[in-house]
């Protein structure tokens, strides 16, 4: 077994979850479910989603993407009701190498806001072996984010 493929990076983690086909693309899923004091006693549900395409990826596709993997972890949370101190994220992580500055923009600026969830799109081009994620954290949720890069960052320097 290839230690570097989705599954194998997930199955180490202790979060592999399955697979789905999610806005058209085969995808390997982990999910993680964490209570902290520190998050203002929340529980967080996230869903980390690896795609791979070897079609262009422009800001329409990763926003698709990214979109419909939020969609898919709404659907799918396992924790208590959203809101009620509990929040879910959802990491869209595609994968390709053929990546427009478009795709890469709008994975540097988070903009979509949610009700207590987060919807976080990730790029790793497989040519430059390159993470491509936000820049800054964003003000909502901040408290969060730390959690998130160290995820993003652990899983993407596997590939």
């Amino acid at each position: 077994m290839n230690l570097n493929t989705a599954e194998a990076i997930l199955k180490d983690t202790g979060i592999f979850k399955g697979h789905e086909t999610i806005a058209g693309i085969a995808c390997t899923i982990g999910y993680d479910k964490k209570f902290k004091w520190a998050w203002m006693a929340t529980q967080l549900n996230t869903f980390i989603i690896i795609g791979e395409t070897e079609e262009l990826i422009d800001k329409n596709k990763i926003e698709q993407f990214s979109n419909a993997c939020y969609e898919y972890a709404i659907k799918n949370n396992q924790g208590w009701p959203r809101g009620l101190q509990s929040g879910i994220g959802a990491v869209a992580i595609l994968k390709g190498k053929s990546i427009d500055r478009s795709a890469a923009v709008f994975c540097e600026k988070l903009t979509k806001k949610h009700f207590s969830a987060f919807e976080v799109p990730v790029l790793y081009d497989l040519e430059k072996k390159k993470t491509i994620r936000y820049l800054t954290r964003p003000l909502w949720g901040t408290i969060y984010f730390p959690y998130f890069t160290k995820m993003i960052d652990d899983i993407t320097s596997r590939f």
